[in-house]
């Protein structure tokens, strides 16, 4: 993996993460750092990638 395709990857993750917290806080939820929770049902999970799958598969809009 090139230098400039990580460099890009932490900072699309750095962004997610921002936003998750953004959003969690706007909604009055207070989450733990490493542990996403679905807007929606309120699903925990460890990793962002599987919170990602979970939207895509269960709150297609």
């Amino acid at each position: 993996m090139s230098i400039a395709a990580r460099y890009w990857r932490r900072m699309v993750r750095a962004y997610h993460l921002a936003c998750a917290r953004d959003d969690a806080a706007a909604h009055g939820v207070s989450v733990p750092s490493g542990v996403w929770v679905c807007h929606v049902c309120e699903l925990p999970v460890l990793k962002m990638t599987t919170l990602v799958r979970h939207v895509r598969s269960e709150h297609v809009l």
